[in-house]
C-alpha cells in the first residue's frame, strides 16, 4: 500500500516539475496572448492562470500531439479559454484606453495599435495575434484555430486591410 502511495507521489512530482518547466518557458508568451485577447490585463492574468491549470489537469493527453510543440498546445488552450470568457455575457464590453492602464509606459503609437487591434472581430485578432504577436507560422495557427492555412492567410490580409483603415 505505501509503495503505491510513493509512486503516486512521484508521479505528481514528475508532473508538477513539468508544469513549472513549460510555465518558465511559455508562461509570458501564454500571458501576453490571454491579455490581448481579452483587452483587459487583470482579465488576461486570470485566463493565462486558468490555462496552465486546464494543461495541468490534461497533461496525460499531451504526449505531442499530432507532432505539435508543447508551446502550440498550451497557445490552443490559452485561446479557447479566452473565447469561453468572451462568451460569458458579462464579459461583453468595449475596450478602452483604462483596460491598458498597464501598457501606459508604451508609445502612443503602439498604444493606439494596441487599441485598433483589440477593437477587431475575434477571428481576425485572433490571427494576429497568434501569427504576429507570438510568432507562430501559417501553419500553427491554424491549428490552434482549427482553420486551414488558407483561411489563416485571407484573415491576415483582411485584418491588415481593417487596421490600415482604421
Amino acid at each position: 500500500m505505501e509503495l503505491t502511495g510513493n509512486i503516486a507521489l512521484a508521479r505528481q512530482d514528475a508532473r508538477e516539475a513539468v508544469l513549472s518547466q513549460w510555465y518558465d518557458a511559455y508562461g509570458t508568451d501564454v500571458l501576453r496572448l490571454c491579455c490581448f485577447y481579452l483587452g483587459s490585463w487583470a482579465d488576461g492574468e486570470d485566463a493565462a492562470q486558468e490555462t496552465f491549470l486546464k494543461a495541468w489537469r490534461h497533461m496525460d493527453r499531451f504526449e505531442s500531439r499530432n507532432q505539435c510543440s508543447v508551446k502550440t498546445w498550451l497557445l490552443k488552450i490559452a485561446c479557447n479559454t479566452c473565447r469561453d470568457q468572451l462568451r460569458r455575457a458579462w464579459r461583453k464590453h468595449e475596450v478602452s484606453q483604462d483596460d491598458w492602464a498597464d501598457f501606459e509606459q508604451a508609445p502612443p503609437e503602439d498604444r493606439d495599435l494596441i487599441l485598433d487591434v483589440m477593437g477587431l472581430p475575434e477571428k481576425y485578432r485572433a490571427v494576429i495575434l497568434l501569427f504576429y504577436l507570438q510568432s507562430m507560422t501559417a501553419r500553427e495557427t491554424a491549428a490552434i484555430l482549427k482553420i486551414s492555412p488558407a483561411t489563416v492567410s485571407r484573415r491576415l490580409d483582411k485584418a491588415k486591410k481593417m487596421l490600415k483603415y482604421a
